[in-house]
This record gives structure tokens, C-alpha cells and sequence, in this order.
């Protein structure tokens, strides 16, 4: 499933990269790089934070051998009590590629795994993610689904025959 990176340097440290999403509030820094450490040597491991200093539950850490990705890839984590959804970083340039939309009307049973089953019929899908509100845990309503090429976008945005987990949802392109 996944792609050898091509041996330039750049591309190496790619490999070696992972977003890490659902991480508690409560997880540090230190904390999370102590886990993956048991993976292989970290080189790098940041929680993004708003402007107040709270955690946004999610990071990015590099490893210095991109084998540790591949180690990482093959079973569920849990950390400070919460499954954590560790995955490969996307690069920029990547992201550039891709198109990705805003999904707008989730039930909130919705969850990033029926998202990218229900939109794989669209095409191959990079990602899905469901917004939760923070203090309790509950889809927001909204998320955004990542596919690898934009030759889905007139059979997405605007139509109003998409129904996923019973319910009309709208897709929008990503301003």
C-alpha cells in the first residue's frame, strides 16, 4: 500500500515523518516521544498548541530511520488512556496535489473510517478527518475528507444526493 521514497535526502526525512491525531489533552511532548521512542530513535516530536497553550491532539515527530514509520503502521496505540491514529505525513508539496474538501452536515455517529469508505467511491482518499469538540469528545458536524486527485470534484461539490450514515451531508472545496 504504501510507496518507497525516492533516496534524496529531502524525501528520506519525509518517510521518516508521522502525524500523530486523537491525542489526549493531557499528553506532553516528552510523553509522546517516549512512547514512540520504543519505535525507534526520535529526532523530532512537537504537540501543536493554540495561542493559550493547550494542545490541539495532534502532533508531528520525525524518527531517524523511516523503518520506525513502518513499525509504528502495524498495530493500534494507546496513550495516556486514549487511542491515538499515528499515520504518515503527508508532505507539503503533496498536499498542493491533492484536493481536499470540507464536509459539512456529519451525523454524529460519523466517524473517519465510514467517511473514507463512503467517499472512496469519489476516488482514492489520502485522509479523513471528523471534528470533535474538545471537552467532550463529540463530532463537531463537520470534517474534511483528502483524495489524491481533483477528478472528483464535479461529482462532490454542490451535489445534493450525498447521504452518508443516513444523513445529506454537502462537500465544499477547500478555499
Amino acid at each position: 500500500m504504501s510507496t518507497p521514497c525516492p533516496p534524496t535526502v529531502r524525501q528520506f526525512n519525509q518517510c521518516s515523518k508521522m502525524f500523530v491525531g486523537g491525542l489526549s489533552w493531557d499528553t506532553t511532548d516528552e510523553g509522546l516521544r517516549k512512547y514512540f521512542s520504543e519505535f525507534g530513535e526520535v529526532e523530532d516530536c512537537t504537540i501543536l498548541r493554540d495561542q493559550d497553550g493547550r494542545s490541539r491532539g495532534f502532533a508531528f515527530l520525525t524518527f531517524k530511520d523511516p523503518a520506525s514509520v513502518n513499525a509504528v503502521m502495524c498495530r493500534e496505540h494507546v496513550l495516556d488512556g486514549k487511542t491515538i491514529d499515528p499515520k504518515r505525513a503527508i508532505p507539503r508539496e503533496e498536499h498542493l496535489r491533492n484536493t481536499r474538501y470540507f464536509v459539512g452536515g456529519l451525523s454524529h455517529s460519523t466517524t473517519s473510517d465510514s467517511m473514507r469508505a463512503f467517499f472512496s467511491q469519489y476516488g482514492k482518499v489520502v485522509d479523513c478527518t471528523v471534528m470533535v469538540d474538545r471537552e467532550t469528545g463529540r463530532s463537531k458536524g463537520f470534517g474534511f475528507v483528502t483524495f489524491e486527485d481533483a477528478s472528483n470534484t464535479e461529482q462532490l461539490v454542490g451535489q445534493p444526493n450525498l447521504f452518508l450514515d443516513d444523513k445529506q451531508v454537502s462537500a465544499l472545496s477547500r478555499i
